[in-house]
């Protein structure tokens, strides 16, 4: 099949494939697609539809998760109060995605869930400085939420 990536057109127009900010993510209230907010030059929502398959792994070493277990570092504030953590701080809530976004264009996974729905499916897999998630998915839609890159301005160096 001759079928772009779904991703690809993103990628062209808004979506750079690392140095951007996972704001949030996670499933649709319906179940079947898949979400993220992210920054760049400005904010996004990206949709990928018809997701049938989805692997998440943590980026965070596992030397650094006992360090990191408390539940105060899911707060900016209290990870901090003591002068600085010695840990993975959660709460800064937000994900770089370095090294970034895989589209690959033939992948046996999405081949075999194309097979046996009748429809084009895609894989993508994004990594970050906490996890690592791929899945494969049929379409995927972006709409601009607003101009605001605040997050991820302040994370990148301009060269």
């Amino acid at each position: 099949m001759s079928t772009e990536h779904p991703l690809r057109i993103h990628l062209r127009t808004w979506l750079p494939e690392y140095d951007f900010a996972i704001m949030s993510h996670g499933f649709a209230p319906h179940g079947r697609d898949y979400l993220f907010i992210v920054q760049a030059a400005g904010t996004y929502e990206l949709t990928l539809t018809h997701v049938v398959e989805l692997h998440y792994e943590t980026g965070v070493a596992d030397e650094v998760w006992p360090k990191s277990w408390e539940d105060r570092f899911t707060n900016y504030a209290t990870a901090h109060a003591d002068g600085g953590p010695d840990a993975y701080v959660w709460g800064n809530n937000w994900s770089l995605a370095y090294p970034g976004l895989e589209v690959p264009d033939d992948d046996p996974r999405a081949a075999q869930w194309t097979e046996r729905l009748g429809r084009r499916m895609f894989a993508m897999a994004v990594e970050t400085d906490r996890f690592r998630l791929s899945l494969i998915f049929h379409e995927a839609r972006s709409r601009k939420l607003s101009e605001d890159s605040s997050v991820i301005q302040q994370a990148l160096i301009p060269l």
